[in-house]
C-alpha cells in the first residue's frame, strides 16, 4: 500500500494545477502524448486530458489512480492509469510531454535514484518534446536540475525557469497554504 493511499481516501491533497502551468500548456502545440509521473489523484493529468492530450499517469497509489480514472470517466475524458513504482517501471514508449510535479526532492539519500529516473525519462522524450519539472523552491534542488541538463543535454533550450507561488485552498474548511516552487521546462531539440 502506498503511503498516500490513506490520505487520498480523505481529501483532494494537491488542489488544482499551477496557474503558470495551465497558461503554458494551453498554448503548447502539438497536443500529443503525455506521461505524468507521480500523478497522484491526477490534478495535472486530468487538466491535460481536458486540453486534448493523450495522457498516461503513473503512481504507486492505487487509491489515487482510481480517483483519477473515476474523475476522468465522469467527465468523459480518455486517460490511462498505471499503478507502479515509477523508479522501477520499465518505460517503453516515447512521449511528447513528461510531467514531474513535486516528486524530485534531491535529498542525499535519494539523489542517485532520482537522477537515474530523470535520465530514464529524458531518454523517453520525443524530439521536440517537453519535460515539465516542478520542485519546491531551493537553491540546491534548482542547481541539481540545471546541472543535470547542462551536463547531459546542453543543446536543449530551457523554456521556463522561474519561481512560482502556489496557494492550496480547501473548499470545505477554508484552509489555505502558500508554497513556493521552481518551474523548469526544457525542450528536446534532439
Amino acid at each position: 500500500m502506498s503511503s498516500y493511499d490513506k490520505q487520498y481516501q480523505q481529501e483532494n491533497l494537491f488542489g488544482r494545477p499551477y496557474p503558470q502551468f495551465v497558461t503554458f500548456m494551453r498554448e503548447w502545440e502539438p497536443k500529443g502524448s503525455v506521461l505524468d509521473v507521480g500523478c497522484g489523484q491526477g490534478r495535472d493529468a486530468l487538466f491535460l486530458a481536458e486540453l486534448g492530450y493523450d495522457v498516461t499517469g503513473i503512481d504507486a497509489s492505487q487509491v489515487g489512480i482510481g480517483q483519477m480514472l473515476a474523475t476522468a470517466k465522469a467527465h468523459n475524458l480518455s486517460l490511462n492509469g498505471i499503478v507502479a513504482n515509477f523508479y522501477e517501471y520499465e518505460f517503453q514508449q516515447p512521449y511528447d510531454v513528461i510531467v514531474l510535479d513535486s516528486i524530485l526532492h534531491f535529498h542525499k539519500k535519494d539523489l542517485a535514484k532520482e537522477l537515474a529516473l530523470l535520465q530514464t525519462l529524458t531518454n523517453r522524450l520525443n524530439p521536440g518534446g517537453l519535460i515539465c519539472l516542478f520542485v519546491h523552491k531551493s537553491k540546491a534542488r534548482e542547481k541539481h536540475l540545471k546541472d543535470f541538463f547542462a551536463q547531459n543535454y546542453p543543446t536543449w533550450p530551457i523554456l521556463a525557469a522561474q519561481h512560482i507561488d502556489y496557494t492550496y485552498e480547501e473548499p470545505d474548511t477554508g484552509f489555505s497554504s502558500t508554497s513556493q516552487f521552481f518551474m523548469f521546462f526544457v525542450q528536446n531539440k534532439g
